[in-house]
């Protein structure tokens, strides 16, 4: 008699709307006995764990002893020929997926890869040979390949003769660095998801793409911000995400959810934000994101989640008078001035004063907010010489903000101690960015203001500026 988890595997491909089967080589064999001829043939997915064992939560363990061979592998394809999706499953060698050049069903379009644990620490696999796996007749029928995780795989040459393909998925291939090999795809792409750490060189190559409209990109932007007008050329005819989606993102930013994908939710959010512009932002708000994103602020929250809810935020309210007022509204200004406080990394003290910049910029409202919140001192105590040129950049960037063409915070900033503490910043040491940043200062506390005038006069500031 065949176990209950064979009874059920047999059941579900037996119904007419069974067009997905997940198993392992042991299962398999039981399953074969108990599929009459026509549900063999309809199948249209299946799933192979090719040296591992799927328990019951279909989590696949690896088992050398469980081992799915090649041979196996071919004899299963040609049994099923109208299969269409395949995944496979604890691949701890590609050499295995050699069938697929050979035997591979005609309308095979999607396919699934998913690298096995290493047995020994370091081993190293030859995962560049899938390229050549799956050249020829398989390659060109492909419309959507999933390589997520393939951390050995250096190379995504695999797609140079995928002229159908429309999805990629590869977030964790974290050894890939260039793109260029989409170019083969450039008129087909429609889906690419990276996310999650991967170090491209240069996001130059999606520039030609004429149908991409799903970039996912969360988890990378620290190692992008060097590419952001690559970026921004690439995403000019991206799709704003639909509701579903930033639901989706929203509910992973929940309190219940793990700290991990809390910080990679608001690290998509701001990506859909910075490559999508007004709409973007306004369907981030709709959805809900803002008093979630807020609560990532609180002081028990790892670092990492406060940096990535700050920079939600931040992309949130740039350039939105609407969505400035809303994100005050949840509470954010008063989070956000506690992170910039010294019980707080570098880091957080960085993008909290972005956000606050930003909350700031042309709102007149918000400037009296943040300056009631106790924000001016705390961004004037970042100007000293104990912070970074980078903290200090965006303190004077944020205190510019909220002095502009508002009278009250010109005297406020002026009575912290501003003045003297910007003007020492002007010197040739300092990096032209912050040196900029101190010049915009200055500028708008002098702005119709008498008294900040004289001040900034008898601080020496003349002297730098005629330097």
């Amino acid at each position: 008699m065949p176990t209950r988890k064979t009874d059920c595997l047999a059941e579900a491909a037996a119904t007419a709307s069974a067009e997905e089967v997940l198993f392992s080589l042991d299962l398999w064999l039981e399953l074969w006995r108990w599929l009459d001829r026509d549900n063999k043939a309809a199948l249209r997915g299946v799933s192979f764990a090719m040296r591992g064992q799927v328990d019951g939560s279909n989590k696949v363990v690896a088992s050398p002893a469980c081992g799915f061979s090649p041979d196996v592998l071919s004899t299963a394809l040609l049994l099923w020929p109208r299969v269409t999706h395949l995944t496979l499953l604890a691949v701890s060698d590609p050499a295995d997926l050699a069938p697929l050049a050979t035997a591979a069903p005609a309308r095979l379009t999607s396919l699934t890869v998913r690298e096995a644990p290493r047995a020994v620490a370091g081993e190293a696999r030859p995962w560049d040979m899938l390229a050549t796996t799956l050249s020829g007749g398989v390659a060109a029928t492909l419309r959507v390949i999933n390589i997520s995780g393939c951390i050995e795989l250096r190379s995504i040459n695999v797609v140079r003769n995928c002229v159908q393909l429309r999805c990629l998925w590869m977030p964790g291939c974290v050894s890939v660095s260039d793109l260029s090999p989409l170019g083969a795809c450039s008129e087909t792409l429609e889906e690419l998801w990276l996310a999650c750490d991967i170090q491209v060189s240069s996001l130059a190559p999606l520039a030609s793409f004429t149908k991409l409209r799903k970039l996912d990109l969360s988890g990378c932007l620290p190692a992008l911000d060097a590419h952001v007008q690559d970026l921004q050329l690439a995403c000019t005819q991206l799709a704003a995400p639909s509701s579903v989606e930033l639901e989706g993102l929203v509910h992973e930013l929940q309190a219940s959810i793990p700290p991990g994908m809390q910080e990679r939710a608001a690290f998509s959010v701001a990506s859909i934000m910075r490559i999508g512009g007004l709409e973007a932002q306004a369907a981030v708000t709709a959805a809900g994101a803002i008093p979630a994103l807020v609560r990532l602020l609180a002081p028990y929250q790892p670092a990492s989640v406060q940096d990535a809810a700050c920079g939600a935020l931040q992309n949130l309210a740039a350039n939105h008078a609407q969505n400035k007022t809303v994100v005050a509204a949840a509470g954010a200004i008063l989070a956000l001035v506690w992170l910039l406080g010294p019980q707080t990394s570098v880091v957080v003290q960085q993008a909290a004063a972005r956000a606050l910049a930003n909350l700031a910029a042309n709102h007149a409202q918000n400037k009296t907010s943040i300056a009631a919140s106790g924000a001016i001192p705390a961004l004037v105590r970042l100007l000293g010489p104990d912070s970074t040129a980078g903290v200090q950049e965006d303190a004077a960037i944020t205190l510019s903000n909220l002095a502009g063409n508002h009278a009250q915070n010109k005297t406020a900033v002026a009575a912290a101690g501003a003045i003297p503490a910007v003007v020492l910043l002007l010197g040739p040491d300092s990096p032209a960015g912050l040196q900029q940043a101190v010049a915009f200062v200055l500028g708008h506390l002098a702005a119709k203001h008498a008294q900040n005038k004289a001040n900034i006069s008898a601080a020496g500031a003349i002297h730098w500026c005629t330097c």
